[in-house]
């Protein structure tokens, strides 16, 4: 028995001295920086005036990331509210939430070593302000800088799920140069919609830009400089893997800080390694040049475009017609919909020639198009349109104009503010110019109750995987008073049928789901085995 004990008491101090040691190399090291600047030089302008929150960072990079937390602080907190509550919807066991973190730092070990120090130091300015309530995941700095690494995480796991990201990217050439419109999907919490910010960065070394992101992230998605690079980044896919390396938001933010050309734009990327595959959108607004660049971890391929285009979530380059991931998206997600019904439209535009209060309204409609089959419109969020009700900003970029329009919201089908890039680059300060008009077809209240639905019927889905028929009708019930004429309501109707035994009513369901058009074939074909004899 006193083996055993020693055994055991080994085992134990075993483990722990593990868990702290994994830990210890899980936390990132702050960088060396002077504590005594202070978060002085900025300015926060809340959405009351321009519709969208405004931001304007100056100074060092410690100095930026002191400006942002402390004008972000409440909503860091409700960010990581709605992060973590995901997160433990996820893994509600608590033990396991903690074995979750641990074997994540375990995987993610020298992901440090990929940002580079200016980057850390703005990071560890907006970490002083991260709520300290969720410490016991990490600390503030490492939390900050982990969460750069969500377009990444979230790369990973689309290839193992029935949805993907969806952002899509309309590029109409105009009077020798481009007009750029993109949508930029992404579902952490409607939080990354209704607060999201324009930041203005006016740092001590670099370029000023522009870009579009949410309380503490230093990186950036969708961005121009005071140069004319514009750069944003649509997720795709391939089946190169690396475990670590920079992320992509943190290269946007390189680009946009460091490049004043096209070419130098272009060295940025093949010099840094990331660790998923993204398509980089580029446009060198001086000479009109438009780059697509589909880069993995081992590969890069830069494609020059001369004519309209859409780009959605494919790979499009001979280097990857092999490749199995790229493949399966092509034939599994929404991304060639999407693609067939921009180019589509963008067709009808050819010929056409547009005035300037015509061009924008004409890539916003295709930003807001909901998409149709066989010539039938599909039902509002359906998830194979542009617009799927699910973006969290929409930009148009009118290169000829100098003007960058920005999604109120929600989503895609509020106005869009327009502002004068020269302008506001020369005052230091967002300028605005024009606004174009809010989707008549999508009211508030309407987008609502489409996301509120759709939220119901993934509690019902669940309660019903639990065998829980009762709880789950009253939710089914609770959806249908929101919006229930879409497919997915339908399928779930039909599974809640088969849960209480009525398989005549379940195949019906499904019926009319498959006849509202299910976005992914894997849904498709699971509906047709149901509703076969």
């Amino acid at each position: 028995m006193k083996k055993q004990f020693k055994y055991l008491l080994l085992f134990i101090l075993f483990f722990t001295t593990f868990v702290i040691r994994t830990y210890h190399f899980g936390v990132f090291k702050r960088p060396n920086v002077n504590e005594s600047e202070t978060a002085n030089g900025g300015t926060w302008i809340g959405k009351e005036k321009f519709g969208i929150n405004q931001m304007i960072l100056k100074g060092t990079p410690f100095q930026r990331g002191l400006q942002s937390g402390n004008f972000t602080s409440s909503l860091l907190e409700k960010q990581e509210d709605e992060l973590v509550n995901q997160l433990k919807n996820w893994i509600p066991n608590p033990i396991l939430l903690q074995g979750f973190v641990l074997a994540s730092i375990l995987w993610f070990q020298g992901f440090d070593k990929y940002f580079e120090p200016w980057m850390l130091e703005e990071i560890y300015g907006v970490s002083k302000y991260a709520p300290k309530k969720y410490d016991y995941l990490a600390d503030g700095f490492t939390r900050k800088a982990a969460y750069h690494g969500v377009h990444e995480i979230g790369q990973m796991i689309v290839d193992k799920g029935p949805e993907g990201m969806a952002c899509t990217v309309v590029a109409l050439p105009w009077k020798g140069k481009w007009v750029l419109g993109r949508t930029f999907d992404f579902e952490g919490g409607r939080i990354f919609d209704t607060e999201k910010i324009v930041k203005w960065v006016f740092p001590k070394n670099g370029n000023a830009f522009v870009s579009i992101i949410w309380a503490g992230m230093v990186g950036a998605v969708t961005g121009v400089n005071n140069k004319g690079i514009y750069v944003s980044i649509n997720a795709g896919g391939s089946s190169d893997f690396s475990r670590v390396g920079t992320p992509t938001t943190l290269v946007l933010l390189k680009i946009l800080q460091e490049s004043s050309t096209m070419e130098e734009a272009i060295k940025i990327l093949k010099q840094e390694k990331t660790f998923i595959t993204d398509i980089f959108v580029i446009l060198d607004q001086k000479n009109g040049q438009l780059y697509r660049i589909e880069k993995s971890p081992k590969k890069m391929a830069a494609i020059l475009i001369t004519e309209g285009t859409v780009i959605t979530n494919h790979l499009i380059d001979p280097i990857w017609k092999d490749d199995s991931t790229n493949i399966s998206r092509q034939e599994n997600l929404t991304t060639v919909a999407r693609e067939i019904q921009g180019k589509k439209m963008l067709e009808k535009l050819k010929n056409k020639k547009l005035s300037s209060s015509q061009i924008d309204n004409e890539i916003l409609k295709i930003l807001r198009d909901k998409g149709e089959v066989d010539g039938k419109p599909l039902h509002l969020g359906n998830r194979r349109a542009i617009d799927a009700l699910i973006a969290t900003h929409a930009v148009i970029f009118n290169s000829v104009e100098n003007i960058l329009y920005v999604s109120k919201g929600p989503g895609v089908s509020g106005p869009l503010i327009g502002f004068d890039l020269k302008a506001s680059f020369e005052k230091q300060g967002p300028v605005m110019t024009r606004i174009l008009a809010r989707d008549e077809n999508v009211s508030d209240e309407m987008f609502t109750k489409i996301r509120n639905s759709n939220k119901e019927l993934k509690v019902a889905q669940d309660l019903i995987s639990q065998k829980k028929c009762k709880e789950a009708k009253s939710v089914i019930d609770q959806s249908a008073e929101l919006f229930k004429e879409q497919s997915i309501y339908y399928e779930t109707l039909g599974n809640w049928y088969e849960c209480e035994g009525e398989l005549d009513l379940a195949r019906m369901a499904w019926k009319k789901s498959l006849a509202l058009y299910p976005p992914y074939k894997q849904t498709v074909k699971m509906l047709e085995e149901k509703i076969s004899p």
